[in-house]
């Protein structure tokens, strides 16, 4: 897209998200985006079934105070609310079991969707707007938040700081999402752009420092705030609210108070959505960073029939911050076992045959045979797969298992989920699934599975959410 030299970069960043149409997409886009909010919906249900507190308190206080007969779905089936307060509510149980989307990029990390989706399917619903409708606002969404990401690069959590891209970029996104979904003008989008940008919740991360070994439940909800605050901004300046044009290039923006020296010009698409594969979805319900290792664990236990009594070592290769930020070897919750290398390996290798979500929840984190194990286990900083990282977004791992009489290693790169290899419709499937279990009687699981499978022909979003 070309630009006035008059213009900021924000301009025309805004400019491409509002002009942005359905028919710009890709098949394989529209596909993946459609399996991204199925995903989503199906991560927060999981959550809200294994009744995990910090969902629990947020969406009491809400039904407490906004519940009605009309507005939105809360996910959960719990009732109706408006739809800033069903994002809030949705957001936060999505981000819960750390199952959620991934930007897999040379220039950033962190999680989107996650944040976008549920804001966007709230105002879809309370507009009433089409599955089509949806697909291209999570689109645009998705492609500002990454631009955003690209310009700030990585710097944003080393060396001791802790600002999370969920806080940084998603907002913006999921503002714009809502803005086309409430078919703003141009100027109008870019205040939406601007009010959440400014707004955005602080996204410290002491919660998920193992140092700090707190683990606290803050983390979730400031995903659900911040898809509250995309609502709020979008109807906001629906209704006149301005905000600076210069929130992410400007003095005192996004970039210059977060990229720490690593800045990049704001880029933007030429045309269609072609970032939409860097978005990459979960097989595991851990962080992103220990799924690699998991999954080398796994292959190499069952391709050379290696039994968890007759290992002496296993060392665990990985990049260097994964190695500090990982290390956590105290499993006090749910939350500290997602976020340890030690414990997702450990895991992986006792239970081979029967991984599953509950792997990571109460009582299986206490299981003494997988603690047990991690003692015997070695995490190392690797040069080379740091700079794969680096060089590709990438989060690699290398895994050496020791034995009496053997030494076993293998190396996975990309894991299960990524663009490089993508989960099937049936792995999607399963994973809702299992993630839903008894919660759906069997007739109406078959119909969000067929209804979530045509999500760009549905006249209404609401045929969707109406089924949960």
């Amino acid at each position: 897209m070309t630009m006035d030299q008059n213009n900021h970069p924000e301009d025309a960043l805004a400019r491409y998200a509002h002009d942005l149409s359905f028919d710009d997409l890709s098949a394989d886009t529209i596909e993946h985006i459609s399996h991204i909010i199925f995903d989503c919906i199906g991560i927060s249900i999981g959550a809200y079934l294994k009744q995990h507190k910090s969902g629990l308190i947020n969406e009491d206080m809400i039904l407490e105070n906004h519940s009605s007969d009309d507005g939105c779905k809360l996910w959960s089936g719990r009732g109706m609310v408006p739809a800033d307060q069903a994002a809030l509510a949705n957001g936060t149980w999505a981000e819960i079991l750390d199952f959620q989307d991934v930007v897999v990029d040379p220039r950033n990390n962190g999680h989107l969707a996650v944040t976008i989706v549920p804001a966007a399917v709230a105002m879809a619903e309370r507009q009433a707007k089409s599955g089509a409708d949806l697909i291209t606002a999570i689109a645009a969404g998705l492609e500002v938040s990454i631009a955003v990401l690209r310009a700030v690069g990585r710097r944003h959590r080393s060396e001791g700081k802790g600002f999370r891209t969920t806080s940084i970029a998603a907002p913006i996104g999921a503002a714009v999402a809502c803005a086309r979904l409430l078919d703003l003008d141009l100027p109008k989008l870019q205040n939406a752009m601007g009010i959440a940008g400014a707004c955005s919740p602080n996204g410290l991360m002491p919660s998920l420092s193992s140092a700090n070994g707190a683990f606290g439940m803050d983390k979730d909800w400031v995903n659900g705030f911040a898809a509250q605050l995309a609502v709020n901004a979008a109807d906001l300046a629906k209704h006149g609210l301005t905000a600076t044009p210069r929130v992410i290039t400007g003095e005192m923006g996004i970039v210059a108070s977060h990229s720490h020296g690593d800045a990049e010009p704001l880029s933007v698409p030429s045309g269609g959505a072609p970032n939409i594969d860097h978005i990459a979805l979960k097989k595991y319900a851990s962080c992103y960073g220990v799924h690699s290792a998991m999954e080398a664990s796994i292959d190499l236990v069952k391709e050379h029939d290696i039994s968890p009594n007759d290992i002496k070592k296993v060392v665990v290769r990985v990049k260097a911050d994964s190695a500090v930020t990982l290390s956590g070897r105290n499993i006090t919750n749910h939350m500290a076992a997602r976020f340890s290398l030690a414990y997702a390996v450990s895991s992986a290798i006792i239970r081979t045959d029967q991984t599953s979500p509950e792997d990571f929840e109460e009582p299986a984190i206490f299981d003494k045979q997988v603690l047990a194990l991690m003692e015997k286990i070695e995490i190392i900083a690797d040069p080379d797969l740091t700079q794969f990282h680096v060089d590709t977004g990438g989060f690699p791992a290398q895994i050496e298992i020791l034995t009496e009489n053997s030494l076993s290693e293998k190396r996975i790169d990309y894991p299960v989920g990524s663009s490089q290899r993508p989960m099937t419709d049936e792995e999607l499937n399963q994973k809702f699934i299992a993630l839903t279990e008894g919660h759906f009687l069997e007739d109406r699981l078959g119909k969000i599975l067929e209804t979530a499978k045509n999500i760009p022909k549905l006249n209404k979003i609401n045929e969707l959410t109406d089924l949960l």
